[in-house]
């Protein structure tokens, strides 16, 4: 799927999706979640891109929609509950995940200082 023909449930499912990788490891909890947030069509669409994308091009994918389209304070702030909330399903906050929520964090941030 195009980066270019994203809709913002796209964008959403990518990062969920994405997301659920963080400690290289897909958590059958964090899968589930993601898979109820998103559906499981759009969740296998993109499940098959992300495998085949590397961790670089992934959270590049992530940081150019970011940057191009005009997501709301609110909207991100809602982006980064859920995607904590997903990385808690299972009861860990591992180490390799709050480095991710970090990255998260500040690709948001720049974004949102903007506004």
């Amino acid at each position: 799927m195009a980066l270019d023909t994203w809709e913002f449930s796209d964008f959403k499912a990518y990062l969920f999706i994405y997301c659920t990788f963080a400690d290289h490891l897909q958590v059958e909890k964090e899968r589930e979640l993601a898979i109820k947030k998103v559906g499981k069509l759009k969740f296998k669409k993109l499940h098959d891109e992300i495998e085949m994308d590397t961790d670089d091009v992934s959270i590049n994918k992530i940081r150019r929609y970011v940057k191009k389209h005009n997501i709301t304070k609110e909207a991100a702030k809602k982006l980064l509950l859920d995607v904590k909330d997903m990385f808690l399903s299972d009861g860990e906050f591992h180490k390799l995940e709050k480095r991710l929520y970090k990255s998260l964090e500040r690709i948001f941030g720049k974004e949102l200082s903007k506004t």
